[in-house]
Parts: structure tokens; C-alpha cells; sequence
């Protein structure tokens, strides 16, 4: 009988089977083999098929875009679908600044030099900010102002080639932590000439012909980059001899992404490349957003197959979703729906709906960028239009108790773990996102399951929606939560931080609701609230929907003019709708351990 069992990877199983193979041999027929050497034969045996069973089994897993692990395995998956994996992004800040000349010759130009700009401390960790190209203004009675000036974070390093189609054709970046979009590629005759022919990353290849003067970027083993020139059919064909001069920046990604202020430590030079005494005073910042990671295995294999059926252009939802996350790094979730949706439709308009890894919004400059990019994939007169998420938060507040017989751990150690394990299930969840969903349930086992001392706990839970009013402006507000309200007869269900109004403006007030209404009231010396106005708004407790009337607010409740209201959900359970995103805010929730 010849031995044919091929579909079993245990190792136990093979070598059953190579003695039930051997058995039907007449010369094993009645072998004892567990107690004879040929046990240990068969142990190797069994070892040799497992081992080969199971990387035959890894490597197939290795041909497809599911099942891969291997970075470089999937990054080539998706080179097939035409997806280029993002490298890491350099945080991006527009600068305004004025450099005045304080000697008695000026000249009539200065140019900031590429590779310098400003230095920044950011989390007590200093991060140089640069400009790709050299920035040149006219110098006017001693002053040069330099307005919306792109620097980035990062290094700018610069390599040299000299091309030879007989022995190279693909060049090899040496830093793996670059920023693709960086790359500037300057060609020369050769290594003696000083005129240069800019070359242009290959973006679409519809639009490059042979004398284009393209160049392809593309990710190879180990996180690092390979530059190829045109074949002279798609882009330019280099000749032998040609110099090519590579430089791009080294970034530390996502890490300096929200600073807000800069030291100048560029270098400015005249048309002769002569410096000058000169201060410089920098007049506007914009806060630096868009820096990110490399592109993560988990997200190609996400977003990989979802751009492919883009073929670049947007027309689905779904297209939206995998352009918008390729053009824009910078996105923790997104939601993308046709204005016939709202109330009154808005036809003709595609509504993006972005919430950014860091912060809650996304600026009204990189809105416009967006917008921008997008417009090379729409079809027809379709326009884009990005508005800001609504953000529900979730505040927890809980008491957990432990057993000391049971843990050495004390009251913090156990708050901390605790802590640990919601932010843990935060990531793995469905929680986070645009229709989100809050299970109260998974909460209390979460918290339960954290260590085997915590017996029970007792978890309350708290919505917030947090809004920034339109200053020293009567205005009409409208807070929605999408979720029922727990009315309470004893006390206010919702409850807002205090504020200052213009009809009160010595005092600090506050809203809640009273009987379906809400009130405006401050607090007396003696704790006890004096109502202001009894017809402040009005509180829908079934649709979980605030309405405030006629409020001018001059003063919100932060330095940022954030008010916070509050309200009791009549369930426990959370979810969010459309353009509403749920956050679990850990850092206002409350947690005591108590020991039992």
C-alpha cells in the first residue's frame, strides 16, 4: 500500500501514519515500535514531513494578501494591484516670517537655502523644520518678507549616481525612514556639467510619454526605496554618464506633529551666495499636522484591495475612502455619504466626513488641500465637500473591588491595570470609530477580567459633546447625541461647564435642563442655584436633542472657549450614526479600587 496521507500537519497524526504505512509492509507486520530504535527513526521522520508541511503551508500563505505577514511579501502583493504603500510622512507647517537686514549694504534678493529653516522643542525633544527648495524674495528697503512657506521636519540628505544601462538601472536609497513625497531628483550630462533637467515622480503612467521626464519610486526589502528612470516608451531614457542627483528627507514621522512654534536657524543667502547681519521675526505659524508612520501591514491589506477597484477615480463611497486614506495619511476613520442624504438635500455634493489620528478636526487649510487632490479623481461636476466629525465622548466612572487576600497589587496598581485593559479593547473593538458601538457589558468584563483579585464593580457612564460657541454673537445652538436620554425626576439630566454670557458678565454660568427645558443659571454664595433665564432652550429626551436659544457667549469654559454638556443615556449601551464618531475619553473618566 503506498503511502498517500498528504493533508495532515500534526505532528502526532504523521507519525501514526508512518506506522500504519510500515504495519502493512510483511517485514513490520507484528514490529513493536514504540520500544525499538526505529521509534527514533520515525520521530525524525515525522519531524522532517512536519517541518515540511508547515513551511509549505507559510510560504503559500506568503502568495496572497490575506494571509501574508511578511512586510516585503505584502508590499509586493500590492505593487500587483498597483498600490504603492505610503512611506513615512513629514509633518507639515506654513510659515510666514520677515528677515530685516541691519547692515549698510542689503542686497535685492535673499534666498532661504533648501535643507535649513527653523529648529522647534516639541515634548522636550528638538526637531529640525526645512524647506525642500530654495525660497527667494525681493529685499525691500532691508526687509524680506517671506509668506506661506512649506518647511517639514526632518534631515535633507543628498546622494550622488552616475547612470550606466549596461551595469545599473535601479538605484538603492541608503536610509530606510524617508518621506517618498520629499524626493527631488536633478539630472546632469555627466558629473562635470552644472545644467540640470529637474525629474517628476510618476504619478499616472496615462500621462507620461516618452520624452517625459518621470521617475518611479517604489519600496523593497527592509523598508527601504528603489529610484528607476523611463524605458523611452514610458518616461525619458537616461543615457551613460548621466549624473543623477538624489535628496529627500529622513523623518521622525508622527512624532512632532501640533507644534506651533519656531526658532529660525535657516541660512539666507544674497544672489551671490553672500550672508548678511539679519534678524528675523516670524509673523504666523500654522500648527504642523500630517506626519505619519509608515504605512502599516494591516492597513495595505486594507486599504490594497480597496484602491485597486478605484481604477483612480471616485466614484463610490468606498473609492473615496481608499483615495482620501492614500492622499491623506493622517486619518483614523472616515465616512463618506452623497448630500441627497441631508436634510434639505444637497445634490451634486459628495460629504467627506474625516476624524484625524491626532486631534478632533482637521484645519480649514489642509480641508482645501484635500479637496484639491481630489479633484484629478472626480467624475462629471461632482464636488467634495469635508466637514468635521460630531465627536460623542464617553466618560466611565467606576469603583472596583478587589480582594487583598488575593493581590499584592495595590489600589493604583489595580486602577492602572485596569486602565491598561479598557485602552487594550478600546483597539481590538469596534468602539473608536464612525458607528461605533459602546457595549456596556464588555465594559464590566473588561474591568472584571483584569486581574483575578477584582471581584465586582459598579460602572456608571456619562455623554458628552463638547462645542465652541461663536463669540460676543447671538446665536442658535443644537447638540445632538443621537442617543435617548434618562429623564430624571429628581435632579438634571443634562449639565453644562460654565461660561460667561454677555447679559451676565460678572458671573459664571451654566445650563441643565428642567421639565423638558433648559435654564440658565449661576451659582449663589451659598451653593444654592439662582435660575436666569427660565427659557433658555429646550431638551428632547427621546431623540437625545439640546436646543439653546439666544445665547451671546463671550467666554467659553477653557482657554480654548470649549464648553462641555453632559448628560445621563437612558441605556447603557452607546452607538453613533453617520458623521458621529465615539471616543471612550480615559482621561475624564474616574476609576477608584477598593479594597474588600
Amino acid at each position: 500500500m503506498p503511502y498517500s496521507q498528504l493533508t495532515n500537519l500534526d505532528y502526532l497524526q504523521i507519525k501514526e501514519n508512518l506506522k500504519t504505512y510500515l504495519r502493512t509492509q510483511s517485514d513490520f507486520t507484528d514490529y513493536d515500535f514504540e520500544g525499538s530504535a526505529l521509534s527514533h527513526i520515525l520521530d525524525v521522520l515525522a519531524y522532517n514531513t512536519y517541518y515540511t508541511a508547515f513551511n509549505t503551508n507559510m510560504v503559500a500563505n506568503e502568495f496572497f494578501i490575506d494571509s501574508a505577514t511578511v512586510r516585503d511579501n505584502v508590499v509586493r502583493i500590492a505593487k500587483q494591484l498597483g498600490y504603492r504603500p505610503r512611506s513615512k510622512v513629514a509633518p507639515k507647517s506654513v510659515i510666514d516670517f520677515t528677515a530685516t537686514v541691519t547692515s549698510i549694504n542689503k542686497p535685492s534678493t535673499y534666498t532661504l537655502q533648501k535643507g535649513t529653516g527653523f529648529i522647534t522643542n516639541f515634548d522636550n525633544v528638538l526637531y529640525n523644520y526645512i524647506v525642500l527648495d530654495d525660497v527667494t524674495v525681493p529685499v525691500n528697503a532691508g526687509v524680506a518678507s517671506f509668506t506661506n512657506v512649506e518647511i517639514f521636519e526632518g534631515s535633507l540628505i543628498t546622494e550622488y549616481f552616475t547612470f550606466d544601462e549596461s551595469t545599473q538601472d535601479k538605484f538603492i536609497l541608503s536610509n530606510p525612514q524617508i518621506d517618498t513625497s520629499s524626493v527631488r531628483v536633478n539630472i546632469f550630462e555627466n558629473e562635470n556639467t552644472t545644467s540640470k533637467i529637474p525629474f517628476f515622480a510618476a504619478k499616472n503612467i496615462l500621462d507620461i510619454n516618452a520624452s517625459s521626464p518621470v521617475f518611479f519610486i517604489e519600496e523593497i526589502d527592509d523598508e527601504k526605496y528603489e529610484i528607476t528612470f523611463g524605458d523611452g516608451t514610458f518616461g525619458q531614457k537616461l543615457s551613460t554618464g548621466n549624473y543623477i542627483e538624489l535628496s529627500y528627507i529622513v523623518t521622525a514621522g508622527p512624532e512632532s506633529n501640533g507644534v506651533t512654534s519656531f526658532r529660525f536657524n535657516g541660512v539666507l543667502l544674497d544672489a551671490n551666495n553672500a550672508k548678511y547681519p539679519t534678524t528675523v521675526s516670524v509673523d504666523r505659524v500654522t500648527e504642523s499636522y500630517g506626519g505619519s508612520d509608515i504605512e502599516s501591514i494591516n492597513d495595505i491589506k486594507y486599504i490594497a484591495p480597496k484602491y485597486f477597484s478605484t481604477q483612480n477615480r471616485a466614484v463610490t463611497t468606498e473609492d473615496f475612502e481608499a483615495i482620501i486614506s492614500k492622499i491623506y495619511p493622517n486619518v483614523a476613520d472616515i465616512i463618506v455619504y452623497g448630500g441627497e442624504d441631508e436634510e434639505p438635500p444637497e445634490y451634486g455634493v459628495v460629504k467627506l466626513v474625516i476624524k484625524p489620528k491626532v486631534g478632533k478636526i482637521i484645519g480649514n487649510s489642509v480641508k482645501k488641500l484635500i479637496e484639491s487632490d481630489l479633484k484629478e479623481y472626480m467624475v462629471a461636476s461632482v464636488r467634495p465637500k469635508i466637514i468635521d466629525p460630531s465627536i460623542l465622548f464617553v466618560e466611565i466612572k467606576s469603583v472596583i473591588y478587589y480582594s487583598r487576600v488575593k493581590t499584592v497589587a495595590t489600589a493604583s496598581d489595580i486602577v492602572t491595570d485596569v486602565v491598561e485593559s479598557i485602552q487594550d479593547y478600546i483597539k481590538l473593538s469596534d468602539t473608536e470609530k464612525f458607528g461605533g458601538k459602546f457595549r456596556y457589558s464588555k465594559l464590566n468584563g473588561v474591568i472584571d477580567g483584569t486581574d483575578e483579585a477584582i471581584g465586582s464593580n459598579e460602572t456608571e457612564i456619562t455623554l458628552r459633546k463638547d462645542f465652541v460657541p461663536l463669540l460676543n454673537t447671538t446665536s442658535y445652538y443644537e447638540i445632538c447625541y443621537q442617543n435617548k436620554f434618562d429623564k430624571n425626576c429628581d435632579g438634571a439630566t443634562v449639565q453644562s461647564t460654565g461660561f460667561i454670557v454677555s447679559e451676565y458678565p460678572n458671573f459664571t454660568v451654566y445650563v441643565k435642563d428642567i421639565d423638558g427645558r433648559m435654564v440658565l443659571y449661576r451659582i449663589g454664595g451659598d451653593g444654592i442655584d439662582i435660575i436666569l433665564d427660565n427659557n433658555a432652550g429646550e431638551v428632547n429626551y427621546e431623540t437625545g436633542e439640546i436646543k439653546l436659544y439666544n445665547l451671546t457667549i463671550i467666554k467659553g469654559s477653557y482657554t480654548d472657549n470649549t464648553i462641555e454638556i453632559r448628560t445621563v443615556p437612558y441605556k447603557k449601551d452607546i452607538f453613533a450614526f453617520r458623521e458621529q464618531y465615539l471616543s471612550i475619553d480615559l482621561e475624564k473618566s474616574t476609576f477608584t479600587a477598593i479594597p474588600e
